[in-house]
């Protein structure tokens, strides 16, 4: 047997006293990983207590941020960047409530939901919740961007020139201050370097600059462009269409009624 194979099933034994289901085989979870990726492969980057809970979501346009692993005893979760919701799903967020369900934000801009068990339990409650959220659009920023921005950032249309609002400053290192203005100083410096008036020069955008017509710049990066959106990829086009495809389902049978 190979020491990997020893790691696994010792591992496999704590799993089993924590009350998780077996791990996945393919297994091996990253920090962060691409929408389309995680999709792909779930059973890779995905505990087993979460997979059914985050197809629910993508199924129905809700990207998903982070998920639980087996560190989290006794718990199981999945975590979302909260502006990525529309306004129905974030209201169906902020009235979840019942037995074992958590709620909370942990990195900014982010909620968590999940329940207080894992297993079997905590797979079908997991999933109870996620039926619960609603079919929505791709998200912007992650599922596509404005023809602005995909010009701006993607194109170089855009001139730079001198920054009216600089303001030039020292490095504490430089400053020459004693060590009581020097703290002071520090959280000014740095507030100053998260700001414009650190900037020199700016850059304003600038659509002439274009060098071919945007069809077939959006072609050339592989992206697909209608209607002033870009999606990033014909995988979120695809699940925007699914989206549209809902909607008109919706319409038609209201008709009907």
């Amino acid at each position: 047997m190979k020491l990997s194979d020893n790691y696994k099933e010792k591992n496999q034994e704590e799993f089993d006293d924590d009350g998780f289901l077996p791990e996945n085989q393919e297994y091996a979870e990253t920090m962060t990983s691409p929408q389309e990726d995680v999709e792909k492969y779930p059973r890779k980057y995905i505990i087993e207590e979460c997979i059914p809970a985050c197809i629910e979501l993508w199924k129905k346009n809700i990207y998903t941020f982070m998920v639980s692993d087996h560190l989290n005893k006794g718990q199981c979760w999945i975590e979302i960047i909260f502006d990525n919701l529309s306004q129905e799903n974030k209201d169906i967020f902020m009235n979840l409530e019942g037995e074992d369900i958590i709620k909370y934000s942990y990195h900014p801009g982010t909620v968590n939901f999940g329940v207080n068990c894992v297993g079997k339990e905590g797979q079908e409650k997991l999933l109870s919740i996620a039926k619960e959220f609603k079919m929505q659009d791709v998200p912007l920023t992650f599922g596509y961007i404005p023809i602005e921005d995909f010009l701006f950032e993607y194109c170089d249309c855009y001139d730079e020139m001198p920054n009216p609002e600089y303001v030039e400053m020292k490095t504490p290192a430089e400053a020459n201050l004693s060590e009581d203005e020097l703290y002071d100083y520090i959280d000014r410096y740095y507030n100053w370097m998260d700001s414009i008036s650190s900037k020199k020069t700016i850059k304003v955008f600038n659509p002439s600059k274009a060098s071919k017509p945007i069809q077939d710049l959006v072609k050339d990066h592989n992206m697909i462009y209608e209607d002033g959106r870009v999606y990033l990829s014909e995988f979120h086009y695809k699940k925007h269409i699914n989206y549209i495809n809902y909607l008109n389902n919706l319409n038609q049978k209201s008709k009907k009624n």
